[in-house]
């Protein structure tokens, strides 16, 4: 069989191991080099292009069931990390100490999908620092309890939490993470744990500050993502007839990848609308112009003066 397999950038590293492998069993194999940036960005053209039969997707749980089209399957395999466990042990007893400090008695427990694995023995150790812990379901596109994915932290809502424990390495997943309440980051990878509930609300005050910014445009570029767990075309064309209602302007600008660069050329757009990874809107420095996600649209319009 014809297979292509596709890595985010920090398993590439692994491709060519996994590749062997495959080529043992008398399959053909190629690699995606292009950037890959997360479960919902499959690389569809690239396997279409050179006649895969299947992609092994590397390195995320699945996030959408494509129909089958042309014969075309989808394998997605995650990657579990291994912790130290005598180090961890004692990052969680001080993140339960936090805890108490703050109060809290009953915490939601959020991962990546990277610690699959390790989050029962986490949520048992957490309960015997006394803590009644929830590992609740999130949204469609997440498959385990307690998975917490970029764009979307809601496993973090369910049980009426007092906080929420993320347990795992970087900003990225609990900024994903609305700050009604207070997040504590206990990373196995640094052995810390530490608040971000603060880093959460300034950068929900920043969202903010895009939305009053972007009601005073005067014409909008609604952005919308080929990738394929990305792609919100009927919102951008609802979003276009809302803000013509409005007397203002929009175009629909579509793109695998949504480049800063790129857009910039297009210099008549004062603000964007973003259909893709609600993510993007969290990098509106890079796109130099306020940048408001298509759930906040309706938000958008009644500020409009």
């Amino acid at each position: 069989m014809r297979i292509i397999l596709q890595f985010p950038e920090g398993l590439k590293k692994i491709a060519v191991a996994e590749a062997g492998k495959l080529e043992k069993g008398g399959h053909e194999v190629f690699l995606s080099a292009s950037a890959c940036y997360g479960a919902c960005d499959l690389c569809l053209e690239e396997a279409r292009l050179v006649g895969a039969k299947k992609i092994v997707h590397f390195g995320h749980a699945e996030f959408v069931k494509l129909p089958k089209k042309g014969g075309l399957g989808v394998e997605y395999v995650p990657y579990f990390l291994k912790v130290d466990w005598e180090k961890t042990g004692g990052m969680l007893k001080k993140a339960a100490e936090m805890l108490r400090e703050s109060g809290a008695k009953k915490v939601a427990l959020v991962f990546p999908i990277q610690h699959l694995k390790n989050a029962s023995r986490v949520k048992k150790m957490l309960q015997a620092e006394g803590f009644a812990v929830f590992l609740s379901q999130g949204g469609a596109n997440t498959r385990h309890p307690g998975q917490a994915l970029g764009c979307d932290g809601s496993a973090a809502d369910a049980g009426n939490p007092d906080a929420v424990v993320y347990f795992g390495g970087g900003k990225f997943h609990p900024e994903g993470i609305g700050a009604n309440k207070p997040i504590l980051c206990a990373d196995p990878h640094l052995g810390d744990a530490y608040w971000m509930t603060e880093d959460v609300r300034k950068l929900e005050k920043r969202r903010r500050g895009a939305l009053l910014s972007a009601s005073e445009a005067k014409t909008f570029g609604i952005l919308v993502s080929t990738k394929c767990g990305q792609m919100g075309l009927e919102a951008a064309r609802g979003a276009k007839r809302m803000i013509g209602k409005k007397g203002r302007k929009a175009a629909i600008l579509v793109a695998n990848e949504l480049s800063p660069t790129a857009l910039a050329n297009f210099s008549s757009f004062d603000a964007y609308v973003n259909t893709a990874c609600p993510r993007i809107a969290d990098d509106f420095e890079a796109f130099g112009k306020p940048i408001v996600n298509a759930k906040d649209i309706g938000r958008l319009l009644e500020i409009m003066v």
